[in-house]
């Protein structure tokens, strides 16, 4: 197909709103970047994300790749630009014309000053700051993770913890992510295996239409209890650690303890492994919920028989979804 059908055939397939989604994802970080550096917050460079990879260590070399980047980016803009118009006003796949087109004589070639010059007096050494992120390095140091498993990587790109209370943010983490562990299991688990007296229910998704009402409410109280008396009634982030909560760590309840290591780099690299599967975990339940709305079927197999594209996916019976389908008729 051409380029300007493989844009169309990617929206109809329904693959763009999720490329869509990514790209926004980076610009989000991309815009935090900028932001720090025009606060003052981090010495960032424009366009350094920090990626060291194949970067000079001299300072001439660094220049003169930021030059080629720069010159290639301005090149490939055009290019880009010339393809899709190209592409318009042919209708044809590439290489677009038939006729072959004579290289310009070798007596012709010259170096364009339409991507600039270079300086080579100049240095480009891009300084890091005392505090900058470690796991991103274009944004500044969080400043209140100190003390917490995990703080090592300084990964707060939304700055979180500057408005938040640190241990109640932990807390909430730590709680979701075992929540979602145990959630990854049972939305797995619901496809084969149910309970006595309970509706089987291929997609997981569906269990809560088919589950006994009486039971949900008791799921429900039971959380609800476990929540509160947890906590002593004390769920906000303004009073969970008052008082005596005040000397509880986040996510002790005092509960299996015991199986911990006494010693203390055992014990933090366990707890470093609970919030890093919790936080798969997350990421995994999220995913297997967008899979069975996007299938609109069970979690296996990932592509059911028959199954053309994700298109109407999010047709949903509501008033979000009668708008998004043209059922209310605007």
């Amino acid at each position: 197909i051409s380029t300007i059908e493989a844009h169309d055939a990617m929206v109809k397939f329904g693959s763009m709103p999720q490329i869509l989604v990514w790209l926004g994802y980076l610009e989000l970080f991309g815009f935090l970047a900028i932001i720090n550096m025009q606060e003052g917050k981090t010495d960032r460079k424009p366009g350094d994300f920090g990626l060291r990879g194949f970067y000079p260590s001299d300072a001439k070399g660094q220049y003169d790749m930021q030059l080629k980047e720069l010159r290639n980016g301005r090149l490939a803009m055009l290019a880009f630009s010339g393809i899709a118009t190209v592409g318009v006003l042919t209708q044809e796949k590439w290489p677009f014309f038939d006729a072959v087109v004579n290289a310009v004589p070798a007596s012709q070639e010259a170096s364009s000053a339409l991507c600039g010059s270079a300086s080579t007096s100049r240095s480009s050494t891009v300084a890091r700051h005392a505090s900058s992120s470690r796991s991103m390095p274009f944004l500044p140091k969080p400043q209140n993770l100190g003390g917490l498993v995990g703080s090592e990587a300084e990964f707060d790109p939304l700055g979180f913890s500057d408005t938040f209370d640190i241990k109640w943010l932990r807390e909430s983490e730590l709680k979701h992510g075992r929540v979602c562990m145990l959630a990854t299991i049972g939305f797995v688990a619901e496809q084969y295996v149910q309970f006595p007296g309970f509706t089987a229910s291929p997609d997981a998704l569906q269990a809560i239409y088919t589950a006994p009402v009486n039971m949900t409410a008791l799921l429900l109280v039971a959380a609800g209890y476990i929540e509160s008396s947890t906590y002593n009634g004390k769920l906000t982030m303004l009073d969970m650690f008052d008082g005596e909560g005040a000397k509880r760590a986040p996510g002790d309840l005092n509960f299996g303890k015991r199986f911990l290591p006494e010693d203390k780099a055992q014990a933090d690299e366990l707890a470093m492994k609970e919030l890093s599967n919790g936080r798969l975990a997350m990421l995994a339940f999220s995913g297997m919920v967008h899979h069975n709305l996007v299938v609109k079927g069970p979690l296996f197999p990932l592509f059911p028989e028959g199954w053309e594209g994700p298109q109407g996916s999010w047709d949903l019976d509501s008033t979000a979804g009668a708008l998004n389908s043209g059922r209310l008729g605007l």
